[in-house]
């Protein structure tokens, strides 16, 4: 037998599918079908039962997430469930009333963690992103916002703080001095000075703990259902303590780097309106936004310079030209070639 790491994604696919029909096996649930919905960091199986009952079955990626962060996201879908209607996926208990599986497999190393949830349908959000819908897509962010403000967290609930850039103990590569060579010194310059708005921007925010709550974290469009006109939100796995304007901040970033520069302003005054009906906008000063949307481009950045390596003078030169008018003006904008 090869061992893991010499098969191809499809080969580790195919056995950690005896993994996940042992994670099944924990649930009261007669299944008819199970398939391979894609590798999204963790490894997604769609589940159909012999009623027809749909489900997600997650198998973690080890060392992603810790078995806090997955107990943190079950909370928080489970309060959802019970105090509103958003409609976020339900996790699903085992025979033995407990929520999350650790399950073994001949041939996969290790003990990989699984989550069963209800299954949201529609396409993500991101297929279909008209100011109606970004107006909807406030409107659940505000609604979000609300309860995590009000929800109190069980005992045990992560401690984790979105209190700066790289706040999930990612490598700090980008400004290591391992990659000097990827900066010119105009681009360095524009780089550190924006690290410094940027960490001034988080310093500011978390002088006051008085407002920090729940937020989901990585609630961009493409983690978001649409479905009949309805919005609902999914991947909780990035659960943590926070700020609102965190949370619209790194939606907003993903925002403008998927439409064009002539439609990103009406989206994003869309967005707003949605928000500002259920909920005042949280922003506390001009800009406040955009600085957390530049943190957003120093993680990505970091991201590549660990990742993608030989692109990362071509990033940091492309990203530079974005945030030289934001250290000018406050104001992040994208401008077509």
């Amino acid at each position: 037998m090869k061992s893991f790491d010499q098969l191809t994604w499809r080969g580790q696919a195919r056995r950690l599918r005896g993994l996940a029909a042992r994670a099944l096996a924990h649930y009261d649930l007669e299944v008819a079908e199970m398939r391979l919905l894609g590798w999204f960091t963790n490894l997604l199986f769609r589940i159909r039962t012999t009623s027809g009952t749909p489900y997600v079955l997650r198998i973690c990626v080890p060392n992603w997430r810790t078995p806090t962060d997955l107990q943190a996201e079950i909370a928080w879908l489970l309060a959802l469930d019970r105090d509103t209607d958003i409609g976020a996926p339900v996790p699903m208990a085992t025979r033995e009333g407990t929520y999350a599986v650790e399950e073994r497999f001949d041939g996969v190393p290790g003990t990989r963690r699984c989550l069963l949830t209800t299954w949201i349908p529609g396409v993500t959000l991101g297929k279909h992103l008209s100011e109606e819908n970004l107006r909807k897509m406030g409107i659940l962010f505000a609604r979000m916002h609300d309860h995590g403000a009000r929800w109190t967290p069980p005992p045990g609930f992560t401690t984790l703080q979105k209190s700066e850039v790289l706040a999930r103990g990612e490598p700090r590569e980008l400004f290591s001095g391992n990659h000097d060579e990827a900066f010119s010194p105009h681009v360095r310059e524009v780089w550190d000075r924006t690290r410094a708005v940027v960490e001034q921007a988080y310093a500011r925010l978390y002088e006051d703990p008085s407002g920090l709550q729940v937020i989901h974290n990585d609630l961009w469009h493409d983690n978001i259902k649409l479905n009949r006109g309805r919005l609902r939100p999914l991947d909780f796995e990035d659960t943590l303590w926070g700020y609102p304007v965190q949370d619209i901040a790194m939606a907003l970033q993903d925002l403008m780097s998927d439409v064009t520069a002539d439609r990103y302003e009406p989206l994003q005054e869309a967005f707003q309106s949605g928000y500002e009906s259920l909920r005042p906008w949280p922003e506390a000063y001009d800009s406040e936004i955009d600085t957390f949307r530049a943190g957003r481009l120093i993680w990505v950045a970091n991201w590549v310079s660990r990742h993608q390596r030989e692109h990362l003078a071509e990033h940091l030169g492309r990203t530079a030209r974005l945030l030289e008018p934001f250290l000018e003006t406050g104001r992040l904008r994208k401008v077509d070639s």
